[in-house]
């Protein structure tokens, strides 16, 4: 009895420590995993805020991010020192970077461009009559010395109807046909080499950006840019904006392709004259082959795209390509493009219906463009002004678009 006793005691005491070790055991466990789990809710928390505030910073940038985003490119190497020269600029001063003024009078440029401080002037072939090509040299070469801010000298050489020089007497040598017309006689080469010859010209004469060529991608005589488009091909097309954008700009001649988002196949028949002209087209459409030459043009170095004045209602019904930030953001964002955003004649019409209430230089700016493309050069740069100083624009905005003309001005070697 006495001995079963002890034995029981034992038993008691053995069973009371195996439960009081798997007790701890069990305790220690837990409390490891509570604070694994703790660990991690918190590691959870801190990602998703994270995630969060990216997400948030993406989707409403502010006008800082804004602005310096949009200064990396194939600018940036003159954004340092563009930044630094625009501290200097007034108001008025900085407005006028963002207009280039179509040319009145070539014997009075220089001076209408340093009176509105303009980004510089686009020339037609009326401010040359009966000019010989020297006098045509001297007149561009004056405009260049004489202004206060070095300028962009602007032609518009696309061939056929479109010139600025080649047609004038004194250019007899020059004789360019229409882009399709040289493309169908001599395929994608003829169509360089016509090229190559109309950038020599104009870069002799003193010129320094070609609002040209025109991309857009047309397949039949009823589309509105058919004679002026080189082909159908969009490889084709887009071989050839590459070409522009490598080998004009070597030669000292930026280029400016033509019309974004692409007049493609909307017919001749909607240009009504009345209003904007509306494309029908559907996005995927425009995104699958319109944009290709752009995107090439892009990836080569274009320094300008030209915004065209379509509403392309399926994605802006509510501007036209030049006013609208979605077909800016298009640009920048599926495009790729971080050159110069230029607008096509902004006062040809009257675009103010499709503005937001604002005047339509104001709503350029504020949509992305970088240079305005306007007749009335003067209303314009008083337009920028009073809506800068009403806040509708602000300095911000205004400042990180001049840095990027004058970026531009520095890697083109318009200024030193």
């Amino acid at each position: 009895m006495k001995k079963f006793a002890i034995i029981s005691t034992i038993l008691i005491l053995l069973a009371a420590a195996l439960f009081g070790y798997s007790l701890y055991h069990y305790l220690d466990v837990t409390g490891a995993l509570d604070k694994r789990e703790a660990v991690a809710t918190n590691t959870e928390a801190t990602v998703a805020a994270a995630v969060n505030n990216a997400v948030k910073d993406d989707e409403q940038p502010t006008e800082e991010k804004t602005a310096a985003a949009n200064t990396d490119g194939i600018f940036s190497a003159g954004t340092e020192k563009a930044a630094k020269y625009v501290e200097s600029l007034s108001t008025e001063e900085m407005a006028g970077q963002l207009i280039l003024g179509i040319c009145a009078d070539a014997s009075t440029a220089a001076e209408e461009m340093n009176k509105y401080n303009l980004s510089g002037m686009l020339f037609e072939s009326g401010n040359f009559t009966y000019m010989t090509p020297e006098q045509v040299t001297e007149a561009i070469k004056t405009a260049q010395a004489k202004t206060n801010i070095k300028p962009i000298l602007a032609a518009q050489e696309e061939g056929g109807a479109y010139t600025t020089i080649s047609d004038l007497t004194g250019f007899t040598e020059y004789d360019f046909n229409p882009l399709r017309s040289e493309f169908e006689s001599g395929g994608l080469q003829a169509a360089e080499k016509a090229e190559d010859q109309k950038i020599t010209m104009l870069k002799n004469v003193g010129f320094n950006l070609n609002l040209a060529p025109v991309v857009d991608v047309c397949s039949d005589g009823t589309q509105i840019m058919y004679s002026r488009s080189l082909s159908d091909d969009v490889e084709k097309v887009s071989a050839f904006a590459e070409y522009a954008a490598k080998f004009d700009q070597a030669k000292g001649v930026s280029v400016a392709l033509k019309h974004f988002p692409g007049y493609g196949t909307v017919p001749d028949s909607a240009n009504t004259g009345v209003g904007a002209i509306e494309d029908d087209r559907t996005a995927e459409s425009i995104r699958s082959v319109d944009y290709q030459p752009f995107k090439a043009g892009a990836e080569a170095g274009a320094h300008f795209i030209m915004m065209s004045n379509l509403l392309v209602k399926s994605m802006d019904p509510t501007h036209i390509a030049s006013l609208s930030p979605t077909l800016h953001n298009e640009l920048r964002d599926n495009v790729g493009f971080t050159g110069l955003i230029i607008t096509d004649v902004l006062d040809d019409a009257d675009y103010s219906a499709y503005a937001d209430g604002k005047k339509p230089v104001v709503q350029a700016v504020l949509a992305g463009n970088d240079v305005i493309l306007v007749r009335d050069y003067a209303t314009a740069h008083a337009d920028i002004v009073a809506a800068v100083k009403s806040g509708a624009i602000t300095e911000d905005q205004l400042k990180a678009a001049c840095t990027r003309v004058i970026a531009y001005k520095y890697v083109a070697g318009i200024m030193s």
